[in-house]
């Protein structure tokens, strides 16, 4: 009965691991300007 509920965990943490790894956003480049950043 245990082993079955183990199964159950682990099948069930595999399928929301893959439904967020398919339902995640496009990554989007995120782009900063920083004008004075290499100023001496």
């Amino acid at each position: 009965m245990i082993g079955v509920g183990i199964a159950a965990f682990v099948a069930l943490f595999v399928f929301f691991i893959r439904q967020a790894d398919v339902l995640a956003p496009q990554p989007q480049e995120i782009r900063v300007e920083l004008p004075d950043a290499f100023k001496d």
